[in-house]
């Protein structure tokens, strides 16, 4: 093992703790944020004193236009986002494990028209089917975007687990379980996802990295969750009206989202490498 070797996986070691790290501040945060108040705007004189406060040792990340802490709307809005991201990723394992697990196993006649339908609807932009849907639906809580964004993004991990269920019904513990009179379902339940879950793993983490600024984006367009309930995408729409005069208001929901993509992303890659290097083995 060269030097350049060990400096690179080093490297590699101190990006993905430090991305653990970050995920783990976030989860936690999101875990207290119920008792640390409901964000609701001041009453009395402190609603017009405490207006577009910059970040000081009372507010440390400042307050917004209604005088509300803009450290307990984070709080809260970390709460939503990953609530969210966790939800619609959930949807898509379930839905994309399903039909890539079938598919794998299916007929190659059936096998073709379910792939002909997973590539039309990633043929399809994902943002405009969510936009279509979100014109019927209106206002969108929670659990209705996580489940609309899951059922639009479950297509590509369907892809990534009928290659890997192809790839493990040659295996020799397989064709020995059908020769054996193994049912199908139960070859496909005890024998290939389990091998396959180290692939849909990465794919799952992978997929909360596009997810979390699909919501603040839909959201920051009055398309997602609608206020006064709190998310990144919520907490950026108070930046149009004071894009210059309070910097935090975008600041601290801008970090929040960059830094849990990139730590996604680390932790997915990662994920990835391990899984590519276990199938060579």
């Amino acid at each position: 093992m060269t030097a350049a070797t060990t400096a690179r996986r080093r490297r590699r070691r101190t990006a993905w703790r430090f991305a653990l790290a970050t995920l783990l501040i976030l989860v936690a945060g999101a875990l207290v944020a119920p008792w640390v108040g409901s964000g609701a705007p001041p009453e009395g004189p402190a609603l017009v004193d405490e207006r577009l406060l910059p970040p000081s040792w009372d507010h440390p990340m400042g307050t917004d236009a209604s005088a509300r802490d803009l450290l307990q709307r984070m709080l809260l809005g970390t709460r939503v986002s990953l609530g969210v991201a966790v939800l619609a990723t959930t949807v898509m394992l379930l839905v994309g494990v399903a039909w890539g697990g079938i598919a794998g196993f299916a007929p190659p006649r059936l096998d073709r028209w379910m792939m002909r339908f997973v590539d039309a609807m990633m043929a399809t932009p994902r943002l405009l089917i969510v936009l279509a849907l979100v014109s019927v639906t209106q206002r969108m809580s929670v659990p209705v975007l996580a489940l609309l964004l899951g059922i639009t993004g479950w297509p590509h991990l369907s892809r990534v687990v009928r290659a890997r269920v192809r790839e493990l019904i040659v295996t020799d513990y397989v064709l020995a379980a059908r020769a054996l009179g193994t049912p199908t379902w139960r070859i496909l339940v005890r024998h290939v996802l389990p091998g396959a879950a180290p692939s849909v793993v990465a794919a799952g983490v992978l997929a909360v990295a596009s997810i979390i600024p699909l919501e603040a984006a839909l959201s920051y367009y009055g398309a997602g969750i609608a206020p006064p309930t709190p998310s990144w995408g919520v907490l950026l729409q108070d930046v149009s009206a004071h894009p210059l005069d309070a910097w935090w208001l975008l600041a601290f929901p801008a970090v929040a989202i960059a830094a849990t993509v990139l730590s996604v992303n680390v932790l997915g890659g990662q994920l990835q490498r391990h899984d590519s290097s276990g199938q060579s083995t």
